[in-house]
């Protein structure tokens, strides 16, 4: 069986293809290790849906990615609170209304 890990020759920024065409779930990706993965992803082409519970935050986090990457970045939130089921059901809603597929979800929030 033939598997990649992480690290240096596992998946790395560096190591992932074009993503032109492809939507990219985030959950905390307003800040830290979630944003990082929001800018990799959008320099490779990708669009991404921010799940994040702050809309302040959000719109902020999208602002600093369209000054970096330009006012075309694709890059969207949707609010959802992982602690409210309720608002994950209508986040997931709303994603599927916007999003015509899903390629991952990132899980990043509440993960420590």
């Amino acid at each position: 069986m033939n598997t990649i890990g992480f690290g240096k020759q596992g998946w790395t920024p560096e190591r992932l293809g074009n993503s032109a065409g492809k939507t990219y779930l985030t959950t905390g990706a307003n800040t830290g290790a979630g944003f990082a993965a929001a800018r990799i992803l959008l320099r490779k082409g990708a669009a991404v849906v921010m799940l994040n519970r702050s809309r302040q935050k959000s719109e902020r986090a999208m602002a600093d990615l369209r000054k970096e990457l330009g006012a075309n970045a694709r890059v969207s939130f949707t609010r959802m609170d992982l602690a409210d089921f309720s608002s994950v059901r209508e986040a997931a809603a709303e994603v599927l209304r916007m999003v015509p597929r899903i390629d991952a979800l990132i899980c990043n929030a509440a993960v420590a």
